[in-house]
């Protein structure tokens, strides 16, 4: 980093709270001698920096400054509108208007003589999302309940059919080409993750009475979960790899394969033991039991099936 991208970043550093000059030193990765030195660059061209002397004292802004607007790199530029194009991919994505007016307000930053470079450097890097075809009228106001902690009533669509449920939304996510919603469930007392496309109908409710505090709730890899072990052949780990939720937990073991370990609730392993089925002699259970025995009677039925 050279030293102007530094002085910049050292204003946005203290816009978000007073600091030392051994916290600055750690976070740019130089000596606090060079702090000290940018520190007084930054007062001599005008920047109202709060020094505070003592144990407990640092670098502060005024409360009322703010940094001029900044003028982005055209790789900054670039950078932002792939991850913008990336999102517009998705079927259906939320805040469009101010994607359009984002995109437009970044043209604007780059010169014309070099808008033919950006124009070229978009054509050589593409970011690919799996096209999906559906439609999510309630994402924006999932969004605006998770924000505000807002409980909803929906009518959701999974594969053993439609259901009321009472939620707490916690957070959204998109991956392969769909949008995610995490939420607490009153009705399963623990946290589920839903397809934001599945939602029929989605109504605010209040708080439902003798609540246990969605904080209670065991996430995705407590360690009072069961841990699932699973072995996978070389092609396993193949396919497994490209899954959004559990390719990072694969550990390699070289030309034998891998291992898959995570923790999940039990209400997961429905879940599972189709996705293990369709991997079939590629993978297999090694724990917990209860997840080895639902994919060995899974696999007996279609056996039985075929054999009629």
């Amino acid at each position: 980093m050279n030293r102007i991208d530094r002085l910049t970043a050292i204003i946005l550093l203290l816009q978000r709270g007073k600091r030392t000059a051994g916290e600055i030193a750690r976070r740019f990765e130089v000596s606090k001698r060079t702090v000290f030195r940018d520190i007084e660059a930054l007062c001599e061209i005008g920047v109202p920096i709060i020094t505070e002397p003592g144990a407990h004292g640092g670098y502060s802004l005024m409360p009322d400054y703010s940094l001029a607007p900044l003028q982005l790199t055209m790789h900054e530029v670039l950078l932002l509108k792939l991850a913008l194009s990336s999102v517009s991919q998705l079927s259906a994505t939320p805040f469009k208007q101010e994607r359009e007016t984002l995109l437009a307000k970044m043209d604007a930053l780059i010169p014309a003589q070099q808008q033919q470079d950006m124009e070229r450097l978009l054509r050589t890097v593409h970011l690919d999302v799996p096209a999906r075809n559906y439609t999510m009228p309630y994402i924006e106001q999932l969004i605006e309940s998770a924000r505000n902690e807002q409980w909803l009533r929906v009518l959701y669509r999974s594969e053993r059919g439609t259901s009321q449920q009472t939620i707490l939304p916690l957070r959204l996510y998109a991956a392969a080409g769909f949008w995610y919603c995490e939420a607490y469930s009153f009705e399963r007392q623990e946290r589920r993750t839903y397809r934001v496309d599945r939602f029929a109908e989605v109504d605010e409710t209040s708080a439902p009475q003798q609540l246990v505090s969605p904080e209670l709730s065991l996430p995705y890899g407590h360690p009072e979960h069961a841990e699932v072990r699973i072995r996978l052949t070389a092609r396993g780990v193949l396919v497994m790899e490209r899954d959004p939720q559990l390719g990072d937990a694969i550990q390699p073991l070289g030309e034998e394969g891998g291992l898959l370990c995570f923790r999940c609730p039990e209400t997961e392993y429905t879940w599972l033991v189709r996705t293990l089925l369709s991997l079939g002699p590629d993978a297999e259970v090694l724990a917990p039991a209860t997840l080895r025995q639902l994919v060995r009677t899974a696999a007996l039925d279609i056996a039985q099936r075929y054999a009629e």
